[in-house]
């Protein structure tokens, strides 16, 4: 199973994730993607902190980028 990671960007800051996390498939890893942001938009609505411009940028297991999901996707 490959392993892909969920590197999280935003105005303030940037988290690199350098641990991954293993997903059947890019589809897979995207479903992820989708209930990271949720969990983010989550936590930063109750503390009126919902950047401006935000994403969860997902590689692959060579650290290519395969995948973009803004925050703000999730927010409706």
């Amino acid at each position: 199973m490959p392993r892909y990671y969920f590197n999280v960007c935003c105005d303030r800051f940037e988290a690199t994730d350098v641990v991954g996390e293993y997903c059947r498939d890019r589809t897979a890893a995207h479903q992820e993607a989708l209930r990271a942001a949720r969990a983010i938009v989550r936590k930063q609505l109750s503390a009126e902190e919902l950047p401006q411009r935000g994403w969860i940028e997902v590689e692959d297991e060579r650290h290519r980028t395969i995948l973009r999901v803004p925050l703000r996707s999730v927010a409706y």
